[in-house]
């Protein structure tokens, strides 16, 4: 009898945690977002006898990049798939994967989507979506982006509007910021994105900047915050023509949802199918900075000195009890997710929220800011834009959301 009510209490401890049914409160709807796992330099790798740590090449996925991202696909499994949540079999019809059309990213999703649903007996792979050109979700044509020019020309008036190669954009921008340091003498800004990366990937600096190094990394920090309208250098203006549209997606996607399960309580067919219940967002560091501060939680995850992690993640997800509908917000901060990984609720943080259940009306009003149609961030501020959800160009392919 012991044994039994042991087995018991394991159970209901079990599903008392994210998927479960419990009492009233149901899990709806979920919403991850995870920079790509660990990578080689996109530009260049400092020293030659490095270049066996990055057989894949240049900005590619290293072997501990696949691995990391195999242990948090797991814990995702063991979060949303053995409770329930999810149909173990891999029905596409409830998710809905995408990825930034880089390798790293698309890599990174096929490995977590893998290890999701990955039996030992059925070697399942989710379909992973990348996106068409310019239209602005996880990323857009910055050659195209009058708005962003302008900006940048606000602070920096010798801008040229190139933005090619990035790392001379870097170095550009931290010159018109006036972010020196006795290092740049002798390793120029532009290098330091490689120095970083090595680093990142337990390759040391050279000693000068190692000595350096908290120092260095804020500068390059800082650099990004710039160019990205986020934290020391925070600007809704630049932030609408980065992360608007993905922000107005991510809120419209569960307004949605919501809609959907209030029309089947009062017994109101569907005009289309039931949305997806489980969106997954594989992209990169500056993206999740962009959605953490647009939430305004930025600090309490990232912090202001650093950018995320490999691997780091944010999850958004939408509950319901009898009718009333909450929001709850986590974060992962570190690149290794263990089995039981603990994450960082920061819930009761987003802006209007002030309960680790934040209202679900609190949490749509908490970013309007930082929202924008799909090409209404990058429209010039010297002709009228048009109303948000609608096409600035024709020609232009325009995200409808998953089904």
């Amino acid at each position: 009898m012991g044994i039994i009510r042991i087995l018991i209490l394991i159970s209901i401890s079990h599903f008392s945690t994210v998927g479960a049914q419990q009492s009233d409160k149901q899990l709806r709807m979920v919403q991850v977002l995870f920079r790509h796992g660990a990578r080689a330099p996109t530009e260049k790798i400092t020293d030659p006898s490095y270049h066996s740590q990055f057989p894949r090449g240049l900005g590619e996925m290293t072997d501990a990049g696949f691995e990391n991202s195999y242990l948090m696909g797991r814990f995702l499994k063991k979060r949303y798939v053995d409770t329930g949540f999810l149909n173990p079999i891999m029905n596409p019809r409830e998710m809905y994967w995408r990825s930034v059309n880089k390798n790293r990213c698309l890599s990174t999703a096929s490995t977590v989507g893998f290890a999701m649903f990955d039996d030992e007996i059925h070697h399942l792979h989710v379909p992973v979506q990348t996106e068409e050109y310019d239209e602005h979700l996880l990323n857009y044509n910055q050659d195209r982006c009058e708005r962003e020019i302008e900006l940048v020309k606000e602070r920096c008036p010798d801008f040229n509007g190139t933005f090619h190669p990035w790392v001379k954009y870097e170095a550009f921008i931290a010159n018109c910021l006036n972010y020196t340091h006795p290092v740049f003498d002798i390793y120029p800004f532009e290098n330091i994105e490689a120095y970083i990366n090595e680093y990142k990937n337990s390759i040391p600096p050279p000693k000068l900047i190692q000595q350096h190094l908290d120092e260095v990394m804020a500068i390059y920090v800082n650099v990004t915050h710039f160019i990205t309208g986020t934290g020391n250098h925070h600007d809704p203006r630049m932030m609408r023509v980065k992360f608007g549209y993905l922000m107005t997606t991510l809120q419209k996607e569960m307004t949605w949802m919501k809609e959907d399960l209030e029309k089947l309580a009062r017994g109101e067919p569907l005009q289309y199918s039931m949305r997806k219940k489980f969106n997954v967002y594989s992209t990169q560091d500056w993206i999740l900075m962009g959605v953490l501060d647009s939430l305004g939680v930025l600090k309490n995850t990232v912090g202001l000195e650093v950018y995320p992690e490999y691997n780091s993640m944010i999850i958004l997800e939408l509950w319901e009890e009898t009718g009333r509908f909450f929001v709850k917000t986590f974060y992962k901060k570190e690149e290794i997710t263990h089995e039981n990984h603990q994450l960082l609720d920061v819930s009761h943080l987003v802006r209007n929220c002030t309960d680790t259940e934040c209202p679900f009306e609190n949490f749509i009003s908490c970013c309007e800011d930082y929202k924008a149609g799909s090409r209404r961030g990058c429209v010039s501020q010297k002709r009228k834009p048009r109303s948000l959800w609608t096409n600035e160009d024709e020609n232009v392919p325009q995200f409808a959301g998953p089904e």
